[in-house]
């Protein structure tokens, strides 16, 4: 009986995790061409403060203390700390994208 009261939490809270990485797109760096530069330094910003929200999640993943009784549970953790991974470069290239178009087009106004 304990077991099974030890096994719910846990795997709720991979679950959990797992719930939140379902949405990986591409960088479409056509999308900035026709921001203004407040637009352009609006977005800089969102995208820096999401990639600190990954990096963040990824190290409370890396931190965990995964049971040795759950199954599959360092592989979840592994898998959890790669998507956190490749979110964060796919939003470092976002960010890029959106330096090139901001130094494009507001060279005097930063």
């Amino acid at each position: 009986m304990k077991a099974i009261g030890l096994r719910f939490p846990a795997t709720a809270f991979l679950l959990g995790l797992l719930a939140g990485c379902g949405s990986m797109k591409s960088v479409d760096p056509s999308q900035y061409a026709s921001m203004d530069c407040s637009g352009l330094n609006a977005a800089l910003g969102v995208v820096a403060t999401d990639v600190t929200r990954n990096a963040l999640s990824r190290g409370t993943i890396s931190n965990a203390d995964v049971p040795l009784w759950l199954p599959g549970g360092q592989k979840a953790v592994s898998l959890l700390k790669d998507r956190r991974t490749a979110e964060i470069e796919r939003l470092q290239a976002q960010g890029a994208a959106i330096e090139a178009a901001r130094n494009r087009r507001c060279k005097g106004e930063l």
